[in-house]
């Protein structure tokens, strides 16, 4: 039997959820979890071993320009893209992408794009279940941050549990929850355990906020911190907080996240700057690939590498 292939973001549960899904409908899944300036390397591999592969998903996340191309030009059929980031609206052209941002309203997810997708070509009982459409609802919900009243704090908290429990762990859970129950609850552990969470967390975001460095940037104010965890909760209370229109959170081992909240500022349009993208209200760049060199070259100045092409 052949597999089927698939490529998610590794950031979040958006990436995450997708791959839940996936377990729940195909037997031979071979899964890929990366950043987004990885995502053609992936493609690269995929492609070199496409006999083994009846498809090709890529969820969350998206090819360059060049490589879009080169996929149409020979492997459209093999290769299907869900994304919800305006910054790659323009791919729309291709026949195998398809980058949904929001409809009838409504903002969509990586999570719900395919979630529709596998409804009308693979239904099955699992997809069909209360509990996974509910899981869905909270995914998309903590990931656009288009909350409702009923499910904002259950989004939040959904969210926080794929911090306690990890990102393997998380997706094993819940693609067993999804089998094993009809509806969603937290259960009392859980409860516990993010109470406490939520306590630490709101440590760490008072923390942060006051380390946090303003500064004018293509003439817009920004707040700017470095931080690990919780950069989606820790950049939308900045804006909330500070007199700033961007808060920009540095992740020195992974990326950058830009967030606001007002409705004249788009940081798509900055992070696009940066070789990123995203939404109006959320977005994300990739680092330089020489910072932590840069990093260490600015402290300790006279510094030999042994193997430059290593470093």
């Amino acid at each position: 039997m052949k597999k089927i292939g698939l490529i998610t973001h590794i950031a979040d549960v958006d990436g995450a959820f997708p791959i839940v899904l996936a377990s729940l409908t195909f037997l031979n899944l071979e899964v890929v979890s990366c950043e987004i300036e990885e995502v053609d390397d992936y493609v690269e591999e995929f492609l070199k071993r496409k006999e083994e592969f009846q498809k090709l998903y890529i969820v969350d996340v998206n090819v360059s320009d060049e490589m879009a191309e080169k996929i149409e030009k020979s492997d459209a059929s093999f290769i299907e893209i869900f994304d919800h980031h305006i910054s790659r609206e323009h791919l729309n052209s291709y026949s195998f992408i398809h980058v949904i941002d929001s409809h009838n309203g409504r903002k969509e997810c990586g999570t719900t794009l395919f979630y529709e997708y596998l409804q009308k070509y693979y239904p099955n009982s699992y997809l069909e279940k209360e509990v996974t459409k509910e899981l869905i609802e909270l995914v998309r919900e903590g990931d656009t941050w288009d909350f409702t009243d009923t499910y904002k704090e259950k989004a939040v908290k959904l969210g926080t549990l794929y911090g306690l429990y990890g990102r393997e762990e998380f997706i094993a859970r819940y693609t067993d929850y999804i089998k094993q129950m009809e509806t969603f609850s937290f259960t009392q552990e859980e409860e516990f355990l993010l109470k406490i969470e939520k306590n630490r967390i709101d440590r760490y975001i008072e923390e942060k906020i006051k380390q946090m460095k303003k500064a004018i940037i293509h003439d817009i104010k920004v707040g700017i911190v470095f931080a690990e965890a919780n950069r989606s909760l820790l950049g939308h209370t900045m804006c909330e907080k500070e007199d700033i229109d961007i808060a920009i959170v540095i992740n020195i081992n992974r990326s950058v996240s830009y967030r606001a909240n007002k409705d004249e500022v788009d940081v798509n349009q900055i992070a696009k700057i940066y070789r990123g993208g995203g939404h109006k209200h959320a977005g994300g760049s990739p680092l330089p690939n020489d910072l932590e060199e840069k990093i260490i070259e600015s402290i300790f100045h006279d510094v030999v590498w042994e193997n430059k092409e290593m470093v």
